[in-house]
């Protein structure tokens, strides 16, 4: 956060740390309201989820320190109201819980949805984890053989020499 703008013309360090306390604490009505307002109002755009996820934590860590407590259950909605509509199922799926998501636990179903959305479409994410990880009944043998490259007599009768 910048705050030079709200020091210029102090004379004494004093003065200053006075001005920074009553711009930065301020615990007005409307500085409760907006930050409220902002929570509620919430919404992930082109951001990723963690990006998402740190705003809205700022926001509620602002209102808690103000003194406006926000349950777990309302910052909860508003993540989830303010998160993509490719989060539409998860979303559904958390909201049935019978106990509101902690911060850690909801930021860590958000991610592997993230991750999981991501490798599912390759113009997203990496093509490498869209690749077959399961081999099948008709995988032939030879594919489970590895190759083998020897040097020399090297591989061969370890720990000896043979002169040709």
């Amino acid at each position: 956060m910048k705050v030079l703008h709200h020091v210029v013309g102090c004379q004494t360090s004093c003065s200053a740390w006075r001005t920074l306390e009553q711009a930065l604490a301020s615990t007005s009505n409307s500085r409760i309201m907006q930050l409220h307002g902002s929570l509620q109002d919430i919404r992930q755009v082109d951001e990723s989820v963690t990006q998402f996820m740190q705003k809205a934590k700022a926001l509620f860590d602002e209102l808690t320190v103000v003194g406006r407590l926000v349950s777990l259950e309302d910052f909860n909605l508003y993540v989830f109201r303010g998160l993509q509509g490719e989060y539409k199922d998860l979303v559904t799926s958390l909201v049935t819980k019978a106990e509101p998501l902690p911060y850690a636990d909801l930021h860590s179903h958000l991610l592997t949805h993230e991750f999981i959305h991501k490798s599912s479409h390759p113009s997203m994410g990496s093509a490498a984890i869209n690749a077959p990880l399961l081999l099948t009944l008709n995988t032939p043998p030879s594919a489970f053989v590895s190759q083998r490259h020897t040097f020399g007599n090297f591989g061969r009768n370890r720990g000896c020499l043979h002169r040709a």
